[in-house]
């Protein structure tokens, strides 16, 4: 029985570490890291209803506005878009001045960095990082290699 439930529930806190794929800690520009496809939007909050969107490669480097676009769009108790505009090597989106960011709701980020389009990501707020979840004592350690797919 014992075998029985670390083989339903293993697979269960590998998926959850799949999934938070860096979500757990900050990006290299003190933002917070979603992966919708094959490169990593990061979101860094600069004042009450602007951010800056930078599209990072798949290793978290190399932010690139080259044959890139972003979409983004605050959901509280309706859906604001943003006006997103090209800086040097990043995004800035800001929202009119009744949206405040700092309060619960939601940020949907639709991008394409050079041409490759993601999903849409999601970012809950107000920011903050995902926790890890810890396994339990007798699920033993997984060592997960990402190399095949960065």
């Amino acid at each position: 029985m014992k075998n029985f439930l670390r083989t339903l529930v293993l697979p269960l806190f590998i998926s959850t570490s799949i999934f938070a794929h860096g979500e757990d800690k900050y990006g290299p520009n003190k933002g917070f890291v979603r992966m919708p496809g094959a490169f990593h939007t990061e979101v860094v909050l600069t004042a009450k209803n602007t951010v800056k969107v930078y599209l990072l490669d798949i290793n978290w480097k190399n932010p690139s506005v080259t044959k890139s676009s972003v979409s983004l769009t605050h959901k509280s108790k309706s859906e604001e878009p943003a006006d997103c505009t090209v800086e040097s090597n990043y995004f800035i989106c800001e929202f009119p001045k009744t949206v405040n960011l700092y309060k619960k709701g939601e940020l949907k980020l639709t991008a394409v960095r050079e041409d490759q389009k993601g999903n849409q990501a999601i970012y809950k707020l107000p920011l903050k990082l995902e926790k890890s979840v810890p396994a339990p004592a007798d699920v033993p350690e997984v060592e997960m290699d990402h190399s095949s797919h960065h």
